[in-house]
């Protein structure tokens, strides 16, 4: 009988019968009215195989239906694979998406665009299994963005394991379909027919047993029916655990089950790594036939990868972790750490050579500059420094490649101490230099040299002295720094980074000069036209904004020769800020427009980071908070966003944001911290932009509180700074300055005791003063036209409302524009409305 009930049990599989609820059948049939569908149950409820099946009898006649799985690792690494069948919906959107990295909080608005431009003819159905293996940092809003495509061929499926309860309220709260644990709990009827497909019959009392057992979860109903059939018994009181170790592992071979615990450890294997996983170099043919026809074990046929059930691999990862001894253990992580080096998962690889601490073999692998990017995996920042403070210094010098590329990531997250000891390690790496060929040498000596560019970007000297350094050795363009590679950490002013000492920006222009015409020549363009960029925003800042726009266009055509789009972002900031000081609306706007396009034309995520930032800093100048990024308003997001070398200038605008808010007690605190962290130089790194703002800042925070003396003593400071160079700009952004330079002037100007310095700094002064009422009078132009054109109001509607804001009466106001004071009441009225106020209180908080 038992023999019989096998070969009824493998006939059935071949046939691949299967069976579902009447309620999830229902529900499922529901799918083509949505455009976003959550299956969200438990594993071992049968989700995927009930969409698979259920698509396969009831797709449309002309319908697409494509399928990508989620199968663990690195979240970069799914959504890679994601955008790649995606191509297959829409070629242009995927590519857009896959530039994007992978969604965060700072993403999401962007992926949501890309997708409401899906272009589907044919009505499709995209699935996304094991959605909860997308670990990224708001799984449940991508969700949400996947449901704002607007094609209505288009539907999008996400099957995953059980959701946190503010997860699914807000996909409840997107109108997306929702198919959850219930709808897959068999009843008692449905029980008996499944069993019956197995060919198992039982008597009423045996099913009240089983499904008071299995409570209608499908996975337990069939580990009992395998193990009824291989031992002739229900086991009703074992656990789902003691199931599988009856009716799975049991069954299996000594060679079977070290195989299947081996390969435990992997999310996934190809058949080559499950070869390596035995320390072959083929499946031997049992494991070959074992992989084919298991149950608990899937094939998918695009991807070339086997993936365990989860039920089953929870059960082998518990036995390999709590009883198998450490040095089976180890030989496991070794081979695993090889497996995923034999298809290029380098971060995967390293994390299993970690386990047994085998440095040599993390720093054979092939480690880039490219992908050694932040966002390559959750956790990689943390990772990275374990292997770099636990990896010896013995091992370290034996792969200087690898030094150059850790040494730059170091760079990239502001680990100056990392980056100096491995800097300190290439010198050690190359002083026997017969282990390396003469090419070799001239290239690690090359790529060194810039390293220690990068790491003294901020003084420009020691920068040329570097470039002159990398062209002695350096026969072609170099590896570490290409042309599609962000120029100094995705910067937007060049003047913030280089300019280092006040009274040396002349200087330093020169020196700026210099260094262009030697970057140039090993880096394939990158960066082109920085330099005319500097100049401008030099002229800029002096208030000389006819030299700043010739330099602008200068460097635009610079940059859009080499396709150096991050430099023409910068380019175009110059010019809205030239445009905003005129008070040229149209320039503003086309400059504006142009900015916002780079976006469009390029999904990079560095130029789309670029491109927020910069329109967050036209939002600050002009005092208003339409442009502002989401992430600018969080310190810690601010990290998370930009590279290290930049976060300061981020963290200006946020003091600004909190200005803006009228946060006055957080406003201070926040510019105590900035004030203590500018004196905490260690002597790399100078931005005398940053501490002019700085003082600027602290000083309208001290005026704030009462503090005047202090006020302008830190403004005094300030202005030390920024004269000596003709920056007068920084101080023209704030409407207040005015006022608080002739407070300064009066205090400190003593026309009696005239010195040549006094006469220079009166001179500054003055041409400040002017500077300060041209930006003034600028931003008010802009202001207006932005006002005007956001507006309910009707120009008509406008008048009456400014005057009415001035308290003027309605006669009065009657009286001033020739029309009658009941005329005047119906025109506030429909101002009230439409801005939706109730008083003349309300309408002077208001802008319209």
């Amino acid at each position: 009988m038992k023999n019989g009930e096998s070969e009824m049990r493998k006939r059935s599989n071949r046939q691949k019968k299967y069976y579902f609820p009447a309620r999830l059948i229902k529900q499922l049939g529901r799918i083509q009215d949505y455009p976003l569908t959550i299956v969200e149950a438990p594993s071992g409820f049968g989700k995927t195989t009930a969409v698979r099946e259920y698509l396969k009898g009831n797709l449309p006649e002309g319908a697409c239906e494509y399928w990508y799985t989620c199968l663990g690792g690195p979240v970069s690494v799914s959504w890679q694979g994601f955008c790649e069948v995606f191509a297959k919906v829409d070629e242009k959107v995927a590519e857009d998406l896959k530039n994007l990295k992978l969604p965060t909080r700072d993403t999401l608005f962007y992926m949501a665009s890309y997708l409401k431009d899906i272009f589907c003819q044919s009505e499709t159905y995209f699935v996304v299994d094991n959605f909860q293996f997308f670990d990224c940092e708001l799984p449940h809003k991508v969700g949400i963005a996947f449901f704002m495509h607007e094609n209505p061929n288009l539907h999008i499926i996400l099957i995953t394991q059980q959701m946190k309860i503010e997860q699914k309220i807000s996909l409840y709260n997107s109108d997306a379909l929702l198919i959850d644990a219930p709808y897959f709990f068999f009843d008692k009827e449905s029980t008996d027919i499944v069993l019956r497909m197995e060919g198992i019959q039982l008597n009423r009392e045996e099913l009240d047993r089983i499904y008071e057992n299995t409570e209608g979860w499908i996975s337990a109903i069939r580990l009992q029916a395998i193990n009824l059939i291989e031992t002739g018994s229900f086991s009703f009181n074992a656990s789902i655990e003691q199931l599988v170790e009856t009716s799975i592992w049991n069954k299996l071979d000594p060679e079977e089950q070290d195989f299947l615990l081996s390969v435990s450890v992997l999310d996934s294997f190809t058949a080559h790594q499950a070869a390596i996983m035995l320390g072959q170099d083929f499946i031997p043919h049992k494991i070959e036939e074992l992989l084919k026809n298991h149950d608990f074990i899937r094939y998918f046929h695009d991807k070339h990868l086997y993936s365990i059930h989860s039920i089953l691999q929870n059960y082998l990862k518990n036995r390999f972790y709590h009883f198998y001894p450490e040095a089976y253990q180890k030989q496991v992580y070794c081979r695993a750490g090889a497996s995923y080096a034999a298809i290029s998962q380098n971060y995967l690889a390293a994390i299993f050579y970690y386990k047994i601490r085998d440095f040599d073999a993390i720093l054979s692998l092939p480690f880039t500059v490219e992908c050694m990017d932040i966002q390559e995996a959750k956790y990689q920042p943390e990772f990275i420094v374990k292997i770099v403070q636990g990896c010896p210094e013995e091992t370290w010098i034996k792969y200087p490649f690898a030094i150059l590329a850790f040494g730059y990531y170091a760079l990239l997250q502001g680990d100056i101490q990392i980056y100096e000891r491995l800097s300190g390690l290439l010198y050690r790496a190359v002083e026997d230099e017969t282990r390396f060929s003469l090419e070799e040498l001239r290239r690690i000596k090359g790529e060194h040299a810039i390293l220690e560019t990068l790491g003294n970007f901020n003084h420009v000297p020691k920068m040329i002295e570097g470039h002159e350094k990398t062209l002695q050795y350096l026969n072609s363009h170099s590896n570490m720094i290409k042309p599609d590679t962000p120029w100094l950490f995705a910067a937007t002013s060049v003047l913030n980074m280089f300019w280092r000492e006040s009274g040396t920006l002349r200087d330093t222009l020169r020196q700026v000069d210099r260094g262009a015409q030697l970057y140039c020549k090993f880096t394939q363009g990158n960066g082109a036209g920085y330099n005319s960029i500097m100049y401008a925003e030099a002229m800029l800042m002096c208030g000389d904004d006819n030299e700043a726009e010739i330099l602008c266009y200068k460097a635009l055509y610079e940059a859009r020769s080499n396709k150096q789009t991050g430099m023409c972002i910068c380019a175009e900031l110059i010019r809205v800020r030239i445009a905003i000081l005129r008070g040229d609306v149209r320039g503003y706007t086309e400059s504006l427009t142009n900015l916002q396009n780079y976006g469009k034309e390029n999904s990079n995520l560095y130029i789309l980071n670029m491109i927020e930032y910069c329109m967050s800093v036209i939002s600050v100048i002009l005092g208003v908070k339409d442009y502002v990024a989401p992430w600018l308003y969080d310190m810690e997001r601010i990290k998370k966003v930009l590279h290290v070398p930049i976060i300061p200038f981020a963290q200006l605008i946020y003091i600004s944001l909190l200005l803006m808010d009228k946060k006055y007690n957080e406003f201070y605190g926040i510019c105590h911290m900035v004030m203590d962290k500018r004196r905490d130089y260690n002597g790399r790194i100078k931005y005398i932009m940053y501490d002019v703002y700085s003082l600027i800042f602290f000083s309208m925070a001290k005026r704030n509180s009462g503090d005047y003396l202090g006020a302008q003593k830190c403004l005094k400071e300030a202005l030390d700074l920024a004269l000596p160079d003709q920056i007068y700009l920084p101080f023209a952004q704030f409407l207040s300055m005015e006022e608080c330079l002739s407070e300064l002037v009066v205090r400190h100007f003593d026309m009696e005791n005239e010195t040549e310095d006094h006469v220079d700094w009166g001179r500054g002064m003055a041409a400040l003063k002017l500077l300060c009422s041209r930006q003034q009078k600028g931003v008010s132009v802009i202001r207006k036209a932005i006002l005007q054109e956001k507006s309910p109001l009707t120009s008509r509607e406008r008048e009456v409302a400014q005057l009415a804001r001035e308290r003027l009466t309605a006669k009065e106001i009657a009286e001033k524009l020739y029309i009658s004071p009941t005329t005047v009441k119906t025109i506030l009225r429909n101002v009230y409305s439409k801005l939706d106020i109730h008083s003349r209180t309300d309408l002077a908080a208001r802008d319209f």
